[in-house]
């Protein structure tokens, strides 16, 4: 329910960041989710951080390196992986974004209306959640591209947690089946590398190729 979200999301919050972080979390609730074409919410600001060597978070900067201040419209509070997201629009791309919660700071409520979500690339009909958490896993924003990989089929349980009831199955036999997902590419590289000795992945080239460069640098650090 709303409530214990908003307490969950309040745990990972600095304590004089609570009330702004509860604004947005009340700003994302309000908003009327059965019309896509007017919204009830507004946007938000706010500093997005890093993390230093210092153990402490950091404004990013922008280009010229001045501390960048984020303007999105915010659609949807998520929670993956033990962290809150909000799903959002962030006008420096065309897509939506996902940006972590417990990494915002000076937050503030703006009177400008949130951008619809018919605008938003991906989002024209609406935002289909768990196609949204299956295709950015790890939160990772970007274009969504066809993957087939060869996977040893006593993962599929960790398949189906990633990718979920999307993935499409061929070619199976006792041990090993080949999976067809869709999926953000940086975050499927990712993912491979995590799973590298229980897959293989046959399309696209481009990916396998990369995976297959970036494994040998690994195996070149432990020469």
């Amino acid at each position: 329910c709303q409530v214990h979200f908003m307490r969950n999301v309040l745990t990972q919050v600095p304590k004089k960041q609570k009330g702004m972080v509860a604004a947005l979390v009340r700003t994302v609730f309000n908003q009327d989710s059965r019309d896509e074409a007017i919204s009830k919410g507004k946007k938000v600001s706010f500093d997005y951080n890093i993390y230093d060597i210092d153990k402490k978070m950091h404004p990013r900067k922008d280009d010229n390196g001045e501390e960048k201040v984020y303007i999105i419209s915010p659609y949807q509070m998520v929670a993956t992986n033990g962290f809150y997201y909000v799903i959002c629009h962030n006008p420096d791309y065309d897509d939506a974004s996902n940006m972590r919660i417990d990494r915002i700071s000076n937050i503030k409520l703006l009177e400008l209306n949130i951008k619809p979500k018919k605008s938003v690339k991906g989002l024209e009909n609406g935002l289909d959640l768990p196609r949204h958490m299956a295709e950015h896993i790890y939160m990772y924003c970007g274009e969504s591209i066809n993957v087939k990989f060869r996977a040893e089929r006593h993962i599929l349980n960790d398949v189906f947690d990633w990718f979920g009831n999307d993935a499409e199955f061929s070619n199976a036999n006792d041990k090993e089946v080949d999976v067809s997902v869709k999926v953000i590419d940086e975050a499927f590289f990712c993912w491979a590398v995590q799973y590298g000795t229980h897959i293989e992945v046959l399309e696209p080239t481009e990916i396998r190729e990369r995976i297959k460069s970036a494994m040998k640098k690994i195996c070149d650090k432990y020469k």
